[in-house]
């Protein structure tokens, strides 16, 4: 009896030892195969647009080589007071990348003796609103109805961005508009890329890395302040994005 219970006690130190050594193996190749995509976005995207993106919590990672946010929106006149945000990013070769976003942020509350701040003007939906914008400045015949949905998910994360989409032909150009939130999202935004057809091969991984690390809210503040995303462990099952 002794013998017997001297033998399961062996064997299930065995196993434990065994499933340490594969659990150790395991966070060594994850954290190898981490450090190859986080080179792999270095090489491919710029560090995270800070200022009023980062306020905002709008966490969005340009392709490499645009710069901005320019001075001035560039893709089309915009009312004031439309969105919360409108940026723009560009370089000499013709690509771009716009953002629009517009969030949904709690009213100050007025100080002792100050008279209460006016009510914004009412807005109306960000997607129609945004859609029409690039149909005026395009003369594309784009309808959010024709919109597709597409999801995109970094490969170290449980988050999937979940996208209504849609291509533009502008004869020489290319542009891929991504709608992020829904009527009831705080947060509501806008990427819109454009580049010309003949750089799409070059351009179209970093437009997916790009989607891939975008956040908002809770996570863009993790992503800002350097907070890791969360492994996907043995399962590997992405959690559902924000309704559309």
């Amino acid at each position: 009896m002794k013998r017997a219970r001297a033998m399961l006690i062996g064997l299930g130190t065995l196993l434990a030892v065994g499933c340490g050594m594969h659990n150790y193996d395991y966070r060594i190749e994850q954290t190898l195969e981490r450090m190859k995509y986080d080179k792999r976005l270095d090489a491919n995207l710029s560090p995270p647009v800070t200022g009023k993106m980062q306020e905002l919590g709008i966490y969005v990672r340009p392709p490499v080589g645009l710069s901005g946010p320019t001075q001035a929106f560039q893709f089309a006149a915009v009312e004031p007071g439309l969105f919360s945000l409108e940026n723009s990013f560009m370089d000499q070769a013709g690509q771009s990348m716009h953002v629009l976003a517009r969030v949904d942020l709690p009213k100050p509350a007025a100080k002792k003796g100050e008279s209460p701040q006016p009510e914004a003007p009412p807005r109306g939906d960000f997607n129609e609103e945004v859609v029409g914008m690039i149909r005026d400045a395009t003369g594309a015949d784009l309808q959010l109805a024709n919109f597709k949905a597409e999801s995109k998910q970094s490969k170290f994360s449980r988050e999937t961005n979940a996208f209504q989409t849609a291509t533009v032909d502008r004869e020489a150009n290319e542009m891929k508009v991504y709608l992020y939130g829904g009527k009831t999202s705080p947060q509501k935004v806008a990427l819109i890329f454009e580049y010309p057809k003949a750089e799409k091969n070059a351009i179209s991984p970093k437009i997916d890395l790009a989607l891939e690390n975008f956040h908002v809210g809770d996570s863009a503040r993790r992503a800002f302040s350097g907070g890791q995303e969360e492994d996907m462990g043995d399962e590997g099952v992405a959690e559902e994005g924000p309704p559309i």
